[in-house]
């Protein structure tokens, strides 16, 4: 990994929590990192398990496999575009760039695709509520599909949130569609008193460019039916394999 920036402040969003007291009915933990040139989105269940793979495989430089990925996982912890793709906004050039790291045997796939940052036409109401001890507003919007209810709070005078989110006159403490198939939830603000280095995989650069479109269609033939996207078959009669799923993604236009 190499260093683009340093964060000073890193939120934490809880993904479609039951408990927010317990992580592990979370569907992810989510980090905001902000700094001066750039800011970060990913998951911290996959973070912690790529570092423990990669302090196992330090300790054991021979070894032809790895170990199954550990770590906190959650209630759900298969592949998941909300999981395994990472968000870079570049404040300078106002650009949203996402590098979206494919299933396994999929890798190849692995895609990277960048637009102006995406800006949500917001209805700002007057109803109020406290999150985490902060006053927070309500705001409204439709986004790509989807209408969804946010919770801001200008105490925090940061006009971001999680995901894609923001534009807001302050911070998004918690913000769900309205069917709350997607939730996010803050569950920590922090002020970090020595600048944390934000880091980027080096690999990165070798991701295929994409425009976000097609990257969508990827995406939604991945989660429909993985077996049949990697081309498996029956191992007996070879014959294709398919086992189709519900899939709802958080952004259907």
């Amino acid at each position: 990994m190499i260093a683009i920036d340093s964060a000073s402040i890193r939120i934490l969003y809880a993904m479609n929590a039951i408990d927010l007291k317990n992580i592990e009915t979370y569907d992810d933990l989510q980090r905001l990192e902000i700094g001066k040139d750039f800011s970060k989105y990913y998951s911290f269940f996959v973070f912690n398990s790529d570092s423990l793979v990669t302090a196992w495989k330090k300790k054991h430089p021979r070894a032809e496999s790895v170990p199954v990925r550990s770590g906190v996982r959650g209630k759900h912890f298969n592949w998941s575009e909300y999981h395994y793709s990472e968000f870079f906004i570049d404040h300078s050039k106002n650009t949203f760039t996402e590098y979206a790291r494919m299933p396994r045997y999929m890798n190849h796939l692995n895609s990277k695709y960048t637009e102006i940052i995406p800006i949500q036409e917001w209805e700002i109401n007057e109803e109020t509520k406290k999150i985490l001890g902060f006053e927070c507003q309500k705001a409204t919007c439709h986004f790509r599909g989807r209408r969804y209810t946010a919770w801001f709070s200008m105490d925090v005078p940061i006009n971001k949130g999680p995901w894609k989110f923001g534009g807001l006159p302050g911070l998004i403490l918690k913000i769900y569609d309205d069917d709350e198939l997607y939730k996010f939830e803050c569950i920590q603000i922090e002020t970090l008193k020595k600048k944390l280095p934000m880091m980027m995989y080096e690999d990165y650069k070798e991701y295929k460019p994409i425009n976000r479109d097609k990257l969508l269609k990827l995406q939604k033939m991945l989660n429909e039916d993985y077996m049949k996207a990697t081309g498996a078959r029956n191992l007996k009669t070879q014959e294709p394999i398919s086992n189709p799923v519900d899939y709802y993604p958080i952004e259907i236009q």
